[in-house]
């Protein structure tokens, strides 16, 4: 395992990066390295955690043996142009939305590049990431790579060219949780209960739905069938959705998300 780490950026999932990393101790040595073009950001970062700070992207670039790109897509070819010296040995993560390993193989040439679909809930250690290689990255890269991806979660390998599913479902997911559990604690208010009631209520109905849906072998719609009682409560709730065909408008968003995400790939 590399144990000199560079992360650009410290947004986000910069920052979820590295306090998984500093939390795990990937490596008994192991150096963090970090730059963010808003100091103050930087000057955060480095209170908080203690870590190292580099003036320039090229001074990170030149200590560092992984490059974690974390910044928004529109900033990586500007953060690309400041990458000076050899890269030969060294692996880029790529966790920007829309940015295609390529993109970085026609700027930087034969680098290795592992591109990475994260979530929000890495922000706890409990992401789940979709890793993908670049044409240059070897075994021992990408060992690193799932290593790293592992201090904020699960991992798991797709091709390239379904990264962009990935988005649509695992990336912009919890914001579908959200929502539903927004309007359902909305809904409890409406019925007479206290804020505090409700989203407890909401809270702990989604945690061990979630939890028993992985610990159990039943597909989900079998789950949902467990809970829905002929003439009962989910049933009178399952016809109003049938009837507002939330099926097809559910499937209709997640495509759209999809669909986003391509679009915003074919202009780099």
């Amino acid at each position: 395992m590399a144990v000199k780490i560079g992360i650009i950026g410290c947004g986000n999932m910069g920052s979820a990066l590295l306090r998984g990393i500093l939390a795990k101790r990937l490596a008994p040595n192991q150096a963090i390295f970090c730059f963010d073009k808003d100091r103050n950001k930087l000057k955060g970062v480095r209170a908080q955690f203690s870590i190292t700070v580099c003036a320039s992207i090229s001074e990170l670039v030149r200590k560092s043996e992984v490059i974690i790109v974390a910044v928004k897509p529109g900033d990586v070819a500007l953060v690309l142009a400041d990458f000076t010296g050899s890269l030969e040995g060294k692996l880029i993560v790529s966790v920007c939305a829309g940015i295609p390993t390529r993109m970085y193989e026609r700027v930087l040439g034969k680098v290795a590049v592992a591109r990475v679909m994260p979530n929000l809930p890495a922000q706890i250690g409990e992401g789940i990431s979709a890793l993908s290689m670049g044409r240059f990255t070897g075994a021992r890269q990408k060992k690193t790579a799932l290593l790293l991806l592992s201090a904020v979660g699960e991992v798991v390998e797709v091709k390239e060219h379904l990264i962009n599913a990935v988005t649509a479902i695992s990336g912009s997911g919890p914001a579908f949780f959200f929502y539903l559990a927004e309007l359902m604690i909305a809904t409890a208010r409406q019925l007479g209960l206290d804020e505090t009631t409700a989203k407890r209520l909401v809270l702990k109905t989604a945690l061990g739905s979630a939890l028993l849906l992985e610990q159990t072998t039943q597909r989900p719609q079998v789950l949902r069938q467990l809970v829905t009682s002929k003439k009962g409560t989910t049933e009178a709730a399952f016809k109003v959705l049938t009837k507002k065909k939330i099926q097809s408008i559910f499937t209709l968003a997640i495509k759209a998300a999809a669909k986003r995400a391509k679009g915003l790939e074919k202009t780099r």
